[in-house]
């Protein structure tokens, strides 16, 4: 008895060609991958610039418009909250948002007690990088009439970012490479001594 079935050739990909597209697919991940993760940690890196750049130049017009109403020209080494006087968030202390020289992004990511930069301390760190007041500032921090200055590192180094960056009142942004080793804590190591960025 003969089946009604024709005779059907069934098609299939052989071992060889399943290991020729594997290694393709190797290939082309063992390239993108690497430049992956360098754009993001550019990325974070120049999140972090533009982070210190807010500051700066919320520093200046909280001393050029003198925000606190003390009568000084000062700076200040509050981020501080609504409601949170002599703060870049709430300079006069009304707690409402129409003083505020920053945004409320920034009220999350700062350090206050000095201590490295981790997600225990820094709560919601921006693009993978923490805020600190800076000891290097070099004046008085109770004045602070002469100089600011503002750190920042990252939570994770060489994942999150390889530099860590400073501004003060010379109106540059410096930065160093972390000495970190991989996935260690940032320790906010630039200073008013290192090398502008951008040169």
């Amino acid at each position: 008895m003969r089946s009604n079935i024709p005779n059907v050739r069934e098609f299939g990909f052989t071992l060889i060609e399943l290991l020729v597209v594997a290694a393709i697919i190797g290939i082309l991940l063992s390239i993108a991958v690497p430049n992956l993760l360098k754009a993001i940690i550019s990325s974070n890196e120049a999140n972090a610039r533009k982070a210190l750049q807010t500051m700066k130049d919320a520093e200046y017009e909280y001393f050029e418009q003198d925000l606190d109403d003390n009568g000084d020209r000062d700076f200040t080494n509050l981020i501080g909250v609504l409601g949170t006087a002599g703060s870049l968030r709430d300079p006069s202390g009304t707690n409402l948002n129409e003083d505020s020289l920053i945004d409320n992004t920034f009220e999350q990511a700062v350090i206050n007690d000095g201590s490295p930069a981790s997600e225990s301390n820094c709560i919601n760190p921006k693009a993978g990088y923490c805020i600190s007041w800076s000891s290097d500032a070099g004046n008085d921090v109770q004045s602070l009439r002469g100089d600011f200055g503002w750190e920042a590192s990252m939570t994770s180094a060489k994942r999150n970012g390889r530099k860590d960056l400073s501004a003060y009142a010379d109106k540059v942004i410096k930065c160093t490479v972390t000495t970190q080793t991989s996935g260690q804590r940032g320790t906010f190591e630039s200073g008013n001594t290192d090398s502008d960025c951008d040169g």
